[in-house]
């Protein structure tokens, strides 16, 4: 699997989706600086989790498909290696850029926020990235999976439109749990203290609440687990024919 995992990030080192891995962290940070000046971290962190990063996870997860896809699946077909083991290889080559791209995030809006304004600590910038990260990790599968079904483009515009439209509606709901979409928008409220809009949290609010992050973490995690076995399973079987 190591090696299935290497050879992905190797055929990834020259493409879009290695840039836009740090490009997207810095346009973001400029976007919150020409937005708010001195209050650039809150603005960064609201872009970043409510439109950038799943933009980012779109194009990457929809791109190492098409990429496969372009070739006529040849890279894949002609292989002496299971297909659900390509699948989940795939899968962990995105899960690193994931977390690459998120911690870079965390250290350039951490260095400028000093600077600027420290709005929002260390500390709580690191587990909110963090937790964007976790909260994230199904998706790519999901996406890979709407890539091979509807091609690029169409699974990089739903991805995209669902992600915001579900985040914006439903996470600040009691029963935000029960939308995925929902959850990564919800458990960074209480490290970056502010609504899914970018308003400030007031004083005493119930989003402020730590309570329910571990709860939404282990959901993630679980129908990560689930969406991964479940779409690599699918791939064995020439769920990558579909388009």
């Amino acid at each position: 699997m190591l090696g299935i995992i290497q050879s992905e990030l190797l055929k990834m080192r020259h493409t879009f989706s290695i840039k836009l891995i740090f490009w997207a962290p810095l346009v973001t940070l400029l976007l919150g600086y020409l937005l708010s000046g001195s209050h650039v971290q809150l603005s960064t962190y609201n872009w970043w989790y409510f439109l950038i990063l799943p933009l980012v996870v779109s194009l990457c997860s929809a791109s190492i498909i098409a990429r496969e896809k372009k070739g006529g699946m040849q890279n894949i077909v002609f292989l002496p290696i299971r297909f659900d083991k390509i699948w989940l290889g795939k899968t962990a080559a995105l899960v690193i850029l994931l977390f690459v791209t998120n911690l870079f995030l965390w250290i350039a809006t951490t260095v400028v926020g000093m600077v600027a304004s420290v709005t929002v600590s260390p500390l709580d910038g690191l587990i909110g990235c963090m937790l964007l990260f976790l909260t994230y990790l199904w998706q790519i599968p999901v996406i890979m999976q709407l890539a091979c079904f509807m091609g690029y483009r169409k699974a990089v515009f739903v991805s995209l439109a669902v992600n915001t439209m579900l985040s914006a509606v439903c996470a600040e709901k009691e029963w935000f749990l029960f939308v995925p979409y929902a959850i990564p928008a919800r458990v960074v409220c209480p490290f970056f203290k502010m609504h899914v809009n970018g308003i400030p949290l007031e004083d005493g609010s119930p989003l402020l609440s730590v309570g329910y992050v571990l709860p939404a973490v282990i959901v993630s995690l679980m129908f990560a687990l689930a969406v991964s076995w479940g779409s690599s399973k699918l791939f064995s079987r020439g769920g990558w024919a579909h388009e």
